[in-house]
C-alpha cells in the first residue's frame, strides 16, 4: 500500500491487458498511458507517432489488447 492508504498498482507485465474486462486500466488510464507513451518515445527516441489513430482502431486485433501487442505495434510504426 502506498502512504495514502490504498493499494499501490501492480507493475505492469507483457502480459498485462489493457482493454476488456480484465483491464488493468480504465479507459481514462489507457488514454493517459497512450499519451505517456507518445510523449517519451519522442522526449527518448526523437520518434514521433500518434498511436490511437483511424490505423489503430481499425485493426481486427487491437494494438491495445496487453502490454506485448501495444509494444508490437509500436515498434511496427518505428520501422515504418
Amino acid at each position: 500500500m502506498d502512504n495514502g492508504g490504498s493499494p499501490s498498482p501492480q507493475p505492469f507485465t507483457p502480459e498485462t491487458r489493457l482493454i476488456g474486462r480484465e483491464a488493468a486500466l480504465d479507459s481514462m488510464g489507457l488514454v493517459n498511458l497512450i499519451v505517456e507513451v507518445e510523449q517519451r518515445l519522442e522526449d527518448t527516441y526523437d520518434l514521433t507517432v500518434i498511436l490511437a489513430d483511424e490505423r489503430a482502431m481499425s485493426q481486427k486485433n487491437s494494438p491495445f489488447r496487453s502490454v506485448e501487442t501495444l509494444a508490437d505495434y509500436i515498434c511496427q510504426l518505428a520501422t515504418e
